[in-house]
């Protein structure tokens, strides 16, 4: 039995889950992984990278006993139709364990047997670059058609919109990268022109997230052109590097635009204002943090800032400088889970950039895509999503298994 039809299943979903504003992406992951069970077979030792990660999400697990945001494991019941898994550490534990599964589903698969179920896969993705563009275009009236004239309905709407465009931003580096890895100057100028659509349409449903991730799968594939030995080291380096030092190296960047006098545009001033929060909670538990999901508690609002209130309209008084969580994940493992969370974390890409073979070692359309989602992911990663987001984190291990899955299909030599 293959596990690739399975996996071609979930990505046929993948579209959908996209439309439906990317809430579906850890049920999707759960179904592709569950069938892994009667195929994957751990290999023992673990990678060092995989032992870091699961002791970073354990050590985060850990924090929920002191955060102030810990609801317990479980609330209501199945009969009384109120059931939900409270547990933050348990529903990011859960993506973990599934996308172990289907990670290791997916590299069993042998090489050659994957020809179908990869092209389904990018079908799907190609289905969603359309769904994205049409948005573009036409998302107000068709918002208008579903949610009429409800403003929050409408808003909703809007948001789900911006999240198909960051889920796609993830799958773009896998689509583009195949396009352009084949042979012809004709493939090559249509991976361009989809990556330059893609840039456009993202701008045009003002995802800046996905906007500045495309930007970055482009720096991140150049890294891996430029040093074909070395090219992972680096890149996963740097961020590991970032994780490690984000409260310093944010607070400088962040003081020295206040001494400039600097104002930046709409929302990227607001999350640097929440950043400047972030970082003061950091300094008052810098080694355990303040336990997971705590950022969602902290009520701190702009009438609480008069200086920062000033710039802005007086409504404005009463929101929440942290509305919810930082909208930065390095700070967030900072906050939440202190220096010892945000170690492990950058040891485990440390360990990850040299268990990568070498850029140059790859097929090329595998090479680009492990860079190119490398640098999309760390454009959500610091701008758009909680660190507790499960549907992000699993729509990032579909993407992982999609490249596994490109990797298995025999193609001429690239």
């Amino acid at each position: 039995m293959s596990y690739a039809p399975f996996l071609a299943a979930a990505f046929v979903l993948w579209p959908v889950m996209g439309l439906l504003g990317g809430q579906g992406y850890a049920p999707l992951l759960g179904l592709a992984a569950l069938p892994a069970l009667a195929l994957a077979r751990p290999k023992l030792p673990p990678a060092p990278y995989a032992v870091l990660a699961v002791l970073f999400v354990g050590w985060a697990a850990f924090t929920e006993t002191w955060s102030p945001a810990s609801k317990g494991l479980i609330s209501g019941s199945l009969t009384g139709g109120d059931f939900a898994v409270k547990a933050a550490s348990l529903r990011i534990a859960l993506v973990v364990l599934l996308g172990i599964l289907a990670v290791a589903g997916a590299l069993r698969i042998r090489q050659g047997g994957a020809q179908i179920s990869t092209r389904v896969m990018l079908g799907g993705f190609a289905v969603q670059a359309l769904l994205v563009t049409a948005s573009a275009f036409f998302a107000g009236p068709v918002l208008v058609a579903i949610y009429g004239d409800d403003p929050f309905r409408v808003n909703e709407g809007v948001q789900n919109v911006g999240r198909n465009a960051n889920a796609f931003a993830l799958a773009l580096p896998v689509l583009a990268a195949y396009l352009g890895a084949r042979p012809g100057m004709m493939w090559k100028a249509a991976a361009l022109a989809l990556v330059l659509v893609s840039l456009v349409a993202c701008q045009l449903v003002d995802s800046q997230a996905a906007v500045i991730g495309v930007v970055f799968m482009a720096l991140a594939m150049a890294l891996v052109w430029l040093f074909p030995r070395m090219g992972y080291r680096w890149l996963f380096g740097m961020l590991a590097a970032y994780v490690a030092v984000a409260p310093i190296a944010l607070g400088v960047l962040l003081s020295s635009l206040e001494k400039a006098g600097v104002m930046l545009p709409g929302s990227f001033q607001s999350r640097a204002w929440s950043w400047h929060v972030v970082i003061g909670k950091i300094t008052e538990a810098p080694f355990t943090g303040h336990g997971l999901a705590a950022s969602s508690t902290w009520r701190e609002t702009y009438a609480d800032h008069p200086e920062w209130l000033a710039r802005l309209p007086d409504f404005w008084a009463g929101f929440p400088v942290v509305p919810g969580h930082p909208h930065n994940m390095a700070l967030q493992i900072w906050a939440e889970t202190g220096a010892i969370g945000a170690v492990l974390a950058a040891l485990s890409l440390v360990a990850l950039a040299f268990r990568l073979p070498r850029p140059g070692d790859l097929r090329a359309d595998v090479r680009f895509a492990i860079a190119g989602v490398a640098g999309v992911a760390a454009s959500l990663f610091s701008f758009a999503y909680s660190a507790l987001d499960a549907a992000f984190w699993a729509s990032l291990v579909l993407v992982a298994v999609a490249i596994i899955l490109l990797s298995k299909r025999e193609r001429a030599s690239l």
